[in-house]
């Protein structure tokens, strides 16, 4: 049954215009690296509902030069670096090929002979839904090995009509490090309960750094955000329906094992690892846990989250 169902979301998709190319990944060269060329951010998709199920066609393929007709790449690889847990990438032949668990999470441009491949995405509920990509061990069309994609390239899917918020994240004035590097968490509360929680990466160069769904009826929630290593903040009496934009700055640093306390754990964290580079205990996020690390803790020794319960 399960194969049926897959057999006729294919089908259905080649139906609505499998060769539509105007929201392909384009992977091509940029000086001496691999980029995402087009589109440059990607727009938010929407997901079509079909026999129970979101689905979304995503195609990938080279770059095409438009004065010469010449593709810029001979081969790239199509790497994952984050998806959303429940939402599964798929191509006939091939089955499943991106997920959280258990896929390949990666895909070779040519194969087959050609760079233009398509797959269909599919979650089983509502929701915003990311796929996050980079393009690796590219070969331009020269035969000159490229450098690899710094970033994660970011496609938003939306399911259904979910809650959303969206926006922007700023982490502490002292955070050197990555912000993709952390991860960020947005509670939906009500009456002091957990009701909805979305977690991702926030991504810079996405449309927008984060973007959450809730599968919650419209109504005033209490939102509880927590950017790991930092502690939550909070707003209260939130009307949401639709779509909101809200934006996050984080204050405080040195929540290491975000349990959105500054304490003695945290502190010990650092002391264990001092003088090593293990990024958990890097409160800063410079690349060495050391004495700068050590006094943001003690700085903040004994701060607790906006969202602690």
């Amino acid at each position: 049954m399960k194969h049926t169902i897959v057999a006729l979301l294919v089908a259905l998709v080649i139906s609505l215009g499998w060769t539509q190319h105007d929201d392909d990944l384009l992977f091509g060269r940029d000086g001496n690296r691999v980029e995402v060329l087009q589109p440059q951010p990607h727009p938010i998709r929407q997901m079509s509902s079909v026999l129970g199920r979101f689905i979304l066609d995503v195609g990938l393929d080279f770059y095409f030069d438009y004065d010469t007709g010449q593709p810029h790449l001979q081969f790239c690889r199509v790497q994952q670096v984050w998806i959303t847990p429940g939402l599964v990438g798929s191509k006939s032949g091939f089955g499943n090929r991106f997920c959280a668990s258990g896929c390949a999470n990666f895909f070779d441009l040519p194969t087959g002979g050609t760079p233009h491949h398509h797959f269909i995405f599919a979650a089983s509920a509502p929701g915003v839904y990311v796929w996050d990509v980079r393009g690796v061990s590219a070969i331009a069309r020269d035969g000159t090995a490229l450098q690899d994609m710094p970033y994660a390239y970011r496609v938003y899917m939306v399911a259904g009509n979910p809650l959303r918020l969206f926006g922007s994240v700023a982490p502490a004035t002292g955070y050197q490090g990555d912000l993709y590097g952390l991860m960020l968490t947005v509670q939906l509360r009500q009456g002091g309960t957990t009701v909805a929680e979305a977690s991702l990466p926030p991504n810079p160069t996405a449309i927008y750094p984060y973007m959450v769904g809730f599968n919650q009826p419209a109504g005033t929630y209490t939102v509880v955000a927590k950017l790991s290593k930092h502690l939550s903040r909070r707003v209260d009496n939130l009307s949401l329906s639709g779509s909101h934009a809200r934006n996050w700055s984080f204050t405080t640093l040195g929540d290491l094992n975000n349990d959105d306390v500054i304490d003695d754990a945290d502190l010990l964290m650092v002391l264990f690892a001092f003088g090593s580079g293990d990024s958990d205990a890097d409160v800063n996020g410079d690349g060495i846990v050391d004495d700068a690390d050590l006094l943001i803790i003690l700085f903040n020794f004994g701060a607790v989250g906006e969202g602690a319960q």
